[in-house]
């Protein structure tokens, strides 16, 4: 497992398929949500526990997460309990709504990790704001600290919970935008790394999860979430700097650091001027292409 991979894409998989389980190693993704939530039914959630630990136990290469039940259900401690693991990256905790919730999420992983001899510090927390207590908590959420890395953003159930037509034939609806927009700086207030979006669920449409990836990054997302190996080229592609994007960069950087060796703070580059701010998102910029 690498530590710093990029998380621009990560797959689910649900974790009561032992077939696609199995499939993990050679399917073109390095970064995976296994399932202990929505798409395991409660009589298949003690197996898949079971299925999912294995696969953590047995993983090398991959980047791993595993999305255990919410905290407020009888599930979400057993899910822990399961798989922490030396080789699990770490977890992501569905509708988070409280502040509480990843204070308990931190508690626990800290108390297994010590039971067990784990270094707690290696795994990391992605909390989903997916309802409207959530998002009205949002600060507080990413300001817990611990072992909380980034946000994430639910749609589906975020659509459900306000009566949102969802898919919608017209577009993300601006509500959705602006709780998207509240996310992201949320997540730069907190410290955290750039929240990453939910799921686009027509998996044949790769043109639409296109678009979708476009407009999250431009609110200020850093990945997102896909539910079929088709989509994963996809979205690494709209999240990963392009070419062009990372010639600019090391060009206007190399330019300004030759101004400031001649006392300026600030020159002209194409017709744009370039100031501390610019360069510093292209140093920004070069640091996302790995």
């Amino acid at each position: 497992m690498n530590a710093h991979r990029s998380l621009r894409a990560m797959l689910f998989v649900p974790g009561n398929s032992a077939t696609k389980l199995a499939k993990l190693a050679t399917l073109a993704a390095h970064s995976f949500i296994v399932d202990l939530e929505d798409s395991v039914p409660p009589n298949e959630k003690e197996r898949a526990r079971a299925m999912v630990a294995d696969l953590v136990r047995h993983s090398r290469d991959e980047e791993l997460y595993v999305r255990i039940n919410d905290v407020a259900s009888p599930y979400a401690t057993d899910d822990l309990a399961a798989v922490l693991d030396e080789h699990l990256a770490g977890v992501v905790v569905p509708k988070a709504e409280s502040p509480d919730d990843l204070v308990r999420v931190n508690e626990l992983i800290d108390a297994l990790a010590h039971e067990r001899g784990l270094d707690a510090t290696r795994v990391g927390v992605i909390a989903t704001i997916e309802t409207a207590a959530g998002l009205h908590r949002v600060e507080a959420i990413a300001g817990v600290g611990g072992h909380l890395r980034r946000l994430g953003f639910g749609a589906g159930d975020f659509a459900l919970d306000l009566g949102l037509d969802w898919p919608d034939e017209e577009g993300t609806p601006e509500i959705m935008l602006w709780a998207k927009s509240q996310l992201a700086i949320a997540s730069r207030l907190a410290g955290l790394a750039p929240p990453h979006d939910g799921a686009f669920t027509n998996y044949r449409d790769l043109e639409g999860l296109a678009r979708e990836a476009r407009q999250s990054r431009r609110l200020g997302f850093g990945g997102k979430h896909v539910i079929h190996p088709s989509q994963v080229a996809v979205v690494e592609d709209v999240f990963r700097p392009s070419e062009r994007q990372i010639e600019r960069a090391r060009r206007l950087i190399e330019a300004f650091e030759e101004a400031e060796r001649s006392g300026s703070g600030a020159l002209g580059l194409d017709g744009e001027l370039i100031d501390y701010a610019i360069v510093n998102r292209a140093r920004r910029l070069l640091e996302e292409q790995d």
